[in-house]
């Protein structure tokens, strides 16, 4: 299988880019293109916030991928040119692949709710019905793609990097920095900022790593410890160092599940994340992970387990263990997103 692969890798710590690999286990013969920057430029701000305000902007395409696409497909037939998040792709490429390329399969994922105007482009939206199959970790918005004009849109879990999220090996050093009782790697929301507040305020000693809003309660607890966000490997580090590991959902999103559901038992971690039937199905209560519904609830977990560490390396054990035997890693799932491909190609 040949396959064009366009996202965005210039962040070892980007699910794009782990896609990529995964997708390079599959693949007899696999190419590139880069299509996010490091840095966001000024141009790109004011497109994506004109559009964002109704008007028919296009997003600037920094790194000529439109370009590198057609150039490699008018030199090679590729079997799947998959595109990952494809805000900067033109419909024009797209067309251009249909013509000159009319057996290659192209396909999106973006772990994005792209049914929302915050997470589109109108590069995006006219490219939507060109693709071949769309996928998305967000079962709800299966029907607003189809009235957006996809063709074949197909649901999948979320995934996890297993050369990536794996239970690290921790020193007391790792511990110390990276580690305490409860712990959130992830940016600041209104809901799950009073969640947290709510714990420190209760005794729990809370410790997260984020940047921007959350530098504003550096102080608002002697038990909230605000810290720089982490990446790489000290990511995965702490998902394992934590002694319980928050999961909370994006409320803008509508979120049912996401990357670190699979992220956090994967690095060894204990789970304890809002309670939604996908978190259920994936993870078993009180077996492999922990779930709330309110902040009095997850307080109430977070004093048991907090005392219980036997109870808590079992579920911790547990939920590492069902991301192996259901196959949640990058690998299995983008096999099983290939399958599709081939079986309804």
């Amino acid at each position: 299988m040949k396959i064009l692969s366009v996202g965005w890798f210039q962040n070892i710590s980007n699910t794009s880019l782990h896609r990529h690999w995964a997708l390079d286990k599959y693949a007899d013969e696999i190419d590139k293109v880069e299509a996010g920057t490091k840095k966001i430029n000024l141009l790109f701000r004011i497109a994506y916030h004109l559009f964002q305000k109704g008007l028919p902007i296009n997003l600037p395409d920094g790194t000529q991928a439109n370009k590198k696409i057609m150039e490699l497909v008018s030199k090679k037939s590729y079997d799947v040119v998959w595109i990952d998040k494809g805000v900067t792709i033109n419909k024009n490429t797209l067309q251009f692949i249909k013509e000159y390329s009319p057996n290659t399969k192209i396909v999106s994922y973006s772990p994005d709710n792209m049914a929302l105007r915050h997470n589109q482009s109108r590069n995006y939206l006219q490219c939507i019905p060109y693709y071949d199959f769309i996928f998305t970790n967000k079962s709800y918005i299966l029907n607003d793609m189809k009235q957006l004009g996809a063709k074949n849109i197909q649901f999948i879990h979320n995934m996890y990097e297993d050369t990536f999220h794996y239970p690290r090996k921790l020193t007391s050093k790792d511990f110390d920095r990276l580690g305490g009782d409860v712990g959130f790697v992830g940016s600041w929301e209104e809901e799950r900022c009073n969640s947290i507040l709510y714990l420190a305020k209760n005794g729990i000693e809370v410790k997260v790593f984020g940047d921007g809003k959350w530098n504003d309660y550096k102080n608002a607890s002697s038990n909230l410890i605000i810290l720089p966000s982490i990446f790489s490997e000290d990511y995965s580090k702490a998902l394992g160092a934590f002694k319980i590991s928050l999961c909370f959902l994006r409320k803008m999103n509508f979120d049912q599940q996401t990357t670190r559901t699979m992220e956090i038992p994967a690095c060894g971690g204990f789970m304890a994340a809002e309670r939604t039937e996908e978190h259920l199905e994936l993870f078993k209560e009180n077996k492999e992970a922990v779930y709330f519904s309110s902040d009095k609830e997850l307080l109430k977990l977070c004093n048991f387990y907090l005392s219980n560490e036997n109870e808590r390396k079992m579920i911790a054990d547990a939920g590492l263990k069902r991301c192996l035997t259901s196959g949640y890693s990058n690998e299995n799932t983008i096999k099983k997103m290939l399958e599709i491909i081939n079986i309804n190609g």
